[in-house]
């Protein structure tokens, strides 16, 4: 069997590389005209304006008002076609009704990237937006966006009240106050900004397409999301498991409870909420990814090292022998030493260091910052009034240092999961030659004519699992024999799923079977169930296999014969390569599956279909 990586191949290698040069324009750009710049203060053209003077942009600038000749000693022009050359990037704040003409106008004039602050544009009002921009070939962010911002190239088109510090978190808001926010804590913090967009509405440039932009700027080191929703779930997932292998990639989501697990499948950072996504930001943006998650802690308060060691045990990471107390009287070159000499054990992944500053110690916060320590470090000093900030380290850069031992501990605990998951073998996507894509599109193409959505009839059902390679056993009258003889022969019922995730996209469930719905022993089933996003690689599907409770009893843990896992992940396989061509699938349930010594058997079948709706419908996607 071949197999293809799960990396873009060639085609969507160049592809990406194409969106990268469009995003050039926005991120990049030579020169700015801002179109709605006010002679009045207080307004967001007139802030956009004052800012990208303020940041010491070195690229051309132009202003558009016709009713001034000039602001901020530029001298407008009255419309956008008397631009002496096309610019790269407009930046548009003019009141909802004019935004088309003056995208029009941009477009006319070979304005290659608009940026569109204004809001309150309805839905007809965005596909035509978006049409002039296409039309045109222009890229667009917005509409009603925050800007962006660019401080390495001293570019500031927002309307931010403070200055950014150039740095190299790249960040991506939906939400632009959030954003603002999040700029303004980094800055302080001194991890400072590689680049900055608003998305808004995200008709066209996403979070995808930023991701992308900075696996390759080479700038920025750690890639913080708060995006409500994506628009193309499919892009992202592989996009995000392509750019987490080599900088991290955070989040902040709202639905994080359930979906925790599938971000981590993509190598996604998640937090619960504003203050530990700044928190662990920190961290990953100044200290190397864990290699492992036993941690050594050392401290001069006894009981503050307890506690940091607790959080550790909750947190899953492994305490070194046991906190270290240094006493309260601790000199700091005794403390600087333990550090270095804890840090050159090899058993030791990580060190976090709690301080109480007293009369009585040495100047224990400068000895973090000398001690030469090459593995992550983290610092809780207990009478700092800032939740997380930055110490300078002579030798190696910035150690982060929090106000309480259980934030330090969730930093460093996240940072360590990300480094498991990208120590893991990456896993390939198979590539049936045995399935008939074109087959199964023309049969979901039918049955769509036929019926708006629904389920499909059995020997449609066995018709379209044929395409991939999946025969159903038997007819729909035989199932309960077949389950019956299968238990005789022991096999073990164990069922797989596909769902319709409306944030992720298609989503492979796998889990114990022989339980009907209704039975006592039900909410302990799909208790014991674990779901992957598409596309599998076969690395996900033998992590889906053993990640359910029950998968003991799949290797012969009874006594019973071990089922052939090899057919099952073959299953798994090709159910994923099925939900990943057909989005029309909504509903995939095969229930039960007998797994057997010899091989896995499909007794019952059912699939729904239903025309694809689009989250967010005026994404770059529907080109």
């Amino acid at each position: 069997m071949s197999t293809a990586a799960l990396d873009l191949p060639a085609g969507a290698e160049r592809a990406g590389r194409a969106e990268n040069a469009s995003l050039r324009p926005v991120l990049a750009p030579e020169s700015v005209v801002v179109i709605g710049a006010s002679r009045r203060k207080g307004t967001a053209g007139r802030a956009i304006l004052d800012n990208i003077a303020a940041g010491g942009y070195v690229g051309r600038v132009y202003v558009v008002n016709r009713r001034a000749r000039q602001i901020r000693g530029e001298r407008c022009l009255t419309s956008v076609l008397d631009l002496p050359e096309p610019a790269d990037l407009a930046v548009i704040a003019v009141p909802a009704a004019a935004v088309l003409d003056v995208a029009e106008q941009c477009g006319q004039r070979g304005v290659r990237a608009l940026v569109v602050i204004t809001s309150g544009l309805d839905v007809a009002a965005c596909a035509d937006l978006l049409a002039v921009c296409r039309r045109h070939g222009m890229r667009l962010v917005g509409p009603d966006c925050f800007g962006v911002a660019v401080p390495g190239i001293g570019l500031d088109a927002t309307f931010a009240a403070s200055r950014l510090r150039p740095g190299t978190a790249g960040l991506v808001m939906q939400s632009g106050g959030l954003g603002f926010a999040l700029m303004d804590q980094l800055s302080r913090l001194g991890v400072g900004i590689s680049s900055f967009a608003s998305v808004g509405d995200k008709l066209d440039v996403s979070g995808n397409d930023l991701l992308m932009w900075w696996e390759h700027d080479g700038v920025t080191k750690v890639a913080v999301l708060y995006i409500e929703s994506f628009g193309n779930p499919r892009k992202f997932a592989r996009t995000a498991r392509r750019v987490g292998a080599a900088i991290p990639v955070l989040t902040s989501y709202a639905g994080r409870a359930d979906r925790e697990a599938l971000f981590e499948q993509t190598g996604v950072i998640t937090t619960s909420g504003f203050g530990e996504l700044i928190e662990a930001t920190a961290l990953l943006a100044t200290q190397p990814v864990p290699a492992g998650r036993t941690v050594a802690i050392v401290s001069n308060v006894g009981s503050a090292g307890r506690l940091a060691a607790d959080a550790c045990t909750d947190r899953g990471l492994t305490v070194y022998r046991s906190p270290i107390d240094m006493t309260a009287t601790v000199c700091g070159e005794d403390f600087r030493q333990c550090l270095e000499s804890l840090a050159a054990e090899d058993e030791v992944d990580a060190i976090i260091a709690v301080v109480l500053p007293t009369g009585a110690t040495g100047d224990l916060v400068q000895a973090v910052q000398d001690a030469d320590v090459g593995i992550p470090l983290a610092a809780v000093v207990l009478n700092q009034p800032e939740s997380v900030r930055l110490l300078p380290r002579p030798a190696h850069g910035q150690v982060p240092a929090y106000g309480y031992p259980e934030a330090a501990v969730a930093a460093l605990a996240r940072a360590a999961a990300y480094g498991a998951w990208r120590a893991e073998p990456r896993g390939r996507v198979h590539d049936f030659p045995d399935i008939k894509t074109a087959n199964a599109r023309a049969l979901a193409r039918e049955f769509g004519s036929q019926a708006p959505q629904g389920w499909l009839a059995p020997d449609q059902t066995a018709d379209l699992l044929r395409c991939y390679g999946i025969p159903l056993a038997g007819g729909e009258g035989s199932r309960v024999d077949l389950i019956e003889s299968a238990a005789r022969a022991d096999g073990i019922e164990v069922i797989v799923r596909v769902a319709a995730d409306p944030t992720f996209g298609p989503l492979v469930t796998f889990g114990l079977g022989g339980v009907e719905p209704g039975s006592p022993r039900t909410s302990e089933v799909f208790a014991d169930s674990s779901a992957r996003l598409t596309p599998l690689t076969d690395t996900d599907a033998d992590k889906l296999i053993r990640s359910v409770r029950s998968a003991p009893l799949l290797s012969g843990a009874d006594g019973r014969p071990a089922a052939d896992l090899g057919a099952l992940r073959d299953l798994l396989l090709r159910v994923s390569r099925l939900a990943d061509d057909l989005p029309e699938v909504v509903s995939l349930d095969l229930d039960p599956v007998i797994a057997r010594p010899d091989r896995a058997v499909v007794a019952h079948a059912r699939i729904k279909l239903a025309p694809v709706q689009p989250r967010d419908p005026f994404l770059r996607r529907l080109r």
